[in-house]
């Protein structure tokens, strides 16, 4: 059976959906395949809006086994594995370059075809040309004072923002053309043996007496929020903070979302993708959409559409799921990401 499919996992192109919803940035290309037994059908182009061509199989194959042999060490993380390890072709596929360079396409996306020798449509692809969002972050690790009064980690596991931001643009960038910019900051020292500190957290938690307030091994982020607003990094659109333990919605978290506040927190016990996801919040904040899903704390639940029931198979995958954040972003969902003003 014809079909348009993913040729590398996690690069804005989802199969799961009818027809098959496909990512391409404004000014850059993306590759599908098409499964065509017989390989006879012909792809219709539009030339005022697309380029198409078809491009060497051999080539692309050998870059699929490459990334097939990656993602199957055995060291790799199974969620990550999950998300990204393609699938396997046969002779069928034939493998299409579809170029964005002639103008944006919003949603639901353009229609692309493949018609048989008797113009009957076999297979059909939704293609959206996005132009690319900018967002300004700034990573903090928190400082508490350690040993003989010297700044240490609030965290056991501070975060390298290098690499915070290579993840989040791994995810964000192939998935809905949205790339992060680091602002350089400097780490936050939080004294709370002073007495404009103690004074500050006295506020943001509502204690009377403020010579009782110290700073917290765990962040209470409905508690603290308040007190965290001044230390926003001037010029980030989002400033990321990383401390030790984190409290939200009732109970420990990996990361959360200040909700309005345009700020967040991960801990020593996150992910490799909770800044990724917790940055889904923030922008899911500014969605335009009647729902708004990714607002505070909205995750995603893969269900099996013939039985209804959660398909695990499938939730690991997501980027917003609860529990652990994976590492995809539905194409159905893109759009709710990126009505950020700017």
């Amino acid at each position: 059976m014809a079909a348009f499919q993913e040729v590398f996992r996690r690069s804005g192109i989802d199969e799961r959906r009818s027809p098959p919803g496909m990512v391409v940035p404004f000014g850059g290309s993306n590759i599908v395949a098409l499964i065509d037994p017989g390989r006879k059908l012909k792809v219709d182009p539009n030339p005022h809006a697309l380029g198409i061509k078809e491009i060497d199989g051999a080539d692309t194959l050998r870059r699929v086994m490459q990334a097939r042999d990656t993602f199957s060490e055995p060291d790799i993380d199974p969620q990550l594995r999950a998300a990204s390890l393609p699938t396997t072709f046969n002779g069928d596929a034939r493998f299409f370059e579809i170029n964005g360079r002639i103008k944006p396409i919003g949603f639901p996306g353009l229609e692309v075809v493949a018609r048989s020798a008797g113009r009957k449509i076999e297979a059909k692809l939704h293609v959206v040309v996005l132009p690319e969002i900018k967002i300004k972050v700034a990573f903090r690790n928190v400082m508490v004072p350690g040993s003989g009064g010297a700044p240490a980690f609030h965290a056991k596991k501070p975060c390298n923002e290098q690499d915070e931001l290579l993840t989040m643009n791994n995810i964000w960038r192939p998935q809905a053309n949205i790339r992060f910019e680091r602002v350089p900051s400097d780490w936050l020292v939080i004294d709370d043996s002073q007495a404009a500190v103690k004074q500050d957290l006295a506020t943001a938690t509502g204690m009377k007496d403020a010579s009782l307030a110290t700073f917290p091994d765990v962040i209470d982020v409905e508690k603290l929020k308040g007190f965290f607003v001044k230390h926003k990094v001037q010029g980030a659109h989002l400033t990321i903070f990383c401390v030790d333990k984190v409290w939200s919605n009732g109970g420990p978290a990996n990361g959360s979302f200040a909700r309005s506040l345009d700020l967040a927190f991960i801990s020593s016990q996150r992910g490799p993708n909770t800044s990724a996801h917790e940055s889904g919040h923030f922008l899911g904040y500014y969605s335009k959409s009647a729902s708004k899903p990714w607002d505070s704390q909205g995750h995603t639940l893969e269900t099996d559409p013939k039985t209804g029931k959660e398909n695990r198979a499938e939730d690991i995958k997501m980027l917003m799921r609860g529990g652990g954040a994976g590492w995809k972003i539905p194409f159905n969902l893109v759009k709710e990401f990126r009505d950020f003003p700017g």
